[in-house]
């Protein structure tokens, strides 16, 4: 049993840091690794209406001329625990079973943090790597997401830092280690749509313009609406409402507006305009009021599987003895971000568990994963021999 690794787990989900609260994990992480030799930024970003956020960027730096710089990207933020008494054990006090790390981040994502810095620990004791090593880690991930990874590749640009290659270190793998490597995502559209009538009492509707009568139809052809078009390598696409509110706890009243709240996930084929245009096109057809206010955008992007692919692949199969499947599938990741900088894969821990009660990794799970990742490190200082 990996007791180093294990520990230091147990530390990283020790620390309550629920977005934007840090807790202590930022600093956790600066200690070990200013004992690896990496030289330490912690980069505190704050916007108007969200929260300040503590984040780090960490360098191991080779200074041979033209070396390269492979970068590891995670996130110590979780998401809250819900109701305590659901969970078998305290979720930050990292309960270890004979087989099991239970708690909060097991699984999302300070389980595979651990398992790189103790790779790279691992490896710096026995080789002396051709290259640099860096991490960018987010206490902003699984909020807004507006003072985190962003704002660090932002910082990146400004400082001009080259970062060659990236991992982020989000949950892959379905079932095992060694199921799937994400080499893109797709896009990801959030909209508003307010539609405006006049309130009124209900027993007087000629007095008022109830705009849910509206809502309704404009719902109905959202959900009617195809995305046909095609993407190699991509899911298709599709649109969800999430919400419709009024703002109405009154029976007797008639609303003043209604919102509707949607995302589409969308594939290379199409874009955030093309995709605006045809929701426009639909609240268009109706004598009524309308807004759309993009919340957020996010494109889709897609690594083509080249050497650094590659070679992450033989890794995987050298621990494992699977052959990962190569996948856009899922939500969005802060790789959105990583790709302006630089090619960008994801491979983690099994995300199972990942926001649920009892969330939690396996410790074989764990090790394996600190495996390809020592593994890959010593394959990329092959590449550059």
């Amino acid at each position: 049993m990996n007791t180093k690794l294990i520990n230091f787990t147990k530390s990283l989900i020790a620390k309550k840091s629920i977005t934007p609260v840090d807790d202590g994990a930022i600093n956790l992480l600066k200690v070990k690794l200013s004992k690896l030799g990496f030289k330490n930024t912690e980069l505190s970003f704050k916007s108007k209406r969200n929260e300040k956020v503590l984040n780090l960027f960490s360098i191991l730096r080779n200074n041979t001329k033209n070396t390269r710089t492979l970068c590891f990207a995670g996130h110590t933020d979780v998401v809250p625990p819900g109701n305590l008494d659901s969970w078998k054990y305290n979720p930050f006090v990292a309960k270890v079973t004979k087989d099991r790390i239970y708690g909060r981040g097991a699984s999302d994502m300070k389980g595979a943090i651990s398992a790189w810095i103790n790779a790279c620990e691992n490896v710096l004791k026995k080789k002396k790597i051709n290259f640099s090593l860096a991490l960018m880690i987010t206490g902003d991930e699984e909020g807004v997401a507006e003072n985190g990874t962003k704002k660090i590749v932002s910082w990146i640009k400004k400082k001009k830092i080259k970062i060659d290659h990236c991992i982020v270190g989000e949950p892959t793998n379905p079932n095992d280690i060694g199921d799937m490597i994400k080499i893109g995502r797709r896009g990801s559209l959030t909209l508003k749509i307010k539609v405006s009538g006049k309130s009124g009492h209900v027993a007087y509707p000629h007095l008022a313009k109830n705009p849910m009568y509206y809502t309704s139809k404009i719902c109905n052809d959202l959900c009617s609406l195809r995305f046909r078009k095609k993407a190699r390598n991509f899911p298709m696409s599709n649109l969800e409402i999430t919400s419709i509110d009024t703002g109405n706890y009154a029976s007797n009243v008639i609303p003043a507006y209604s919102e509707i709240s949607l995302n589409i996930r969308f594939n290379k084929s199409y874009t955030d305009k093309e995709i605006l245009s045809m929701i426009k096109k639909i609240c268009c057809k109706y004598s009524c009021k309308f807004s759309i206010a993009v919340i957020s955008s996010n494109a889709p992007f897609y690594t083509k599987p080249d050497d650094f692919v590659k070679a992450f692949v033989k890794s995987v199969k050298n621990v494992t003895s699977k052959n990962p499947l190569l996948s856009t599938t899922g939500g969005t990741s802060d790789a959105r971000f990583i790709k302006d900088i630089c090619p960008v894969i994801e491979f983690g821990s099994v995300g199972k568990t990942m926001h649920q009660i009892n969330e939690n990794v396996l410790i074989k799970d764990l090790i394996s994963l600190q495996k390809v990742y020592e593994d890959f490190i010593l394959r990329y200082n092959d590449m550059l021999s």
